[in-house]
């Protein structure tokens, strides 16, 4: 089963860059799921649902994280706290082809936001 991860960060565990594998405000999931499912995925793995120490968590996390001794976490970048609990639920419509396949963040979770991030 192919694994995603919505982006990364080494800096808790060895003082890497914070956010190594920058997140994209959903854009990087996003293309990793379109990948799999272009290449005949008919099912994911999202990693991991809690690790915030690395920058992978999906569930609902604050833009004001405490830090302390140099612990530093990714922020949402402004995103609601749940946005990557949406990502994910729309990856499973796509993947149960409730959705059409497209490249773009879907609308439905765009619709609910201040967009302007997303546009170039």
């Amino acid at each position: 089963m192919p694994v995603v991860f919505p982006g990364f960060s080494w800096h808790n565990l060895n003082g890497a860059k914070l956010g190594s594998i920058p997140r994209l405000d959903g854009r990087f999931l996003w293309s990793q799921v379109i990948a799999n499912k272009k290449a005949g995925a008919d099912m994911l793995y999202i990693a991991m649902f809690d690790e915030v120490d690395e920058g992978t968590a999906i569930f609902k996390c604050t833009n004001n994280p405490p830090t302390s001794d140099g612990s530093k976490f990714l922020t949402l970048d402004g995103l609601p706290s749940d946005f990557y609990l949406r990502l994910a639920g729309e990856a499973g419509k796509l993947f149960r082809g409730e959705i059409p396949l497209s490249t773009e963040v879907p609308a439905a979770i765009l619709s609910q936001l201040n967009t302007s991030f997303y546009k170039d």
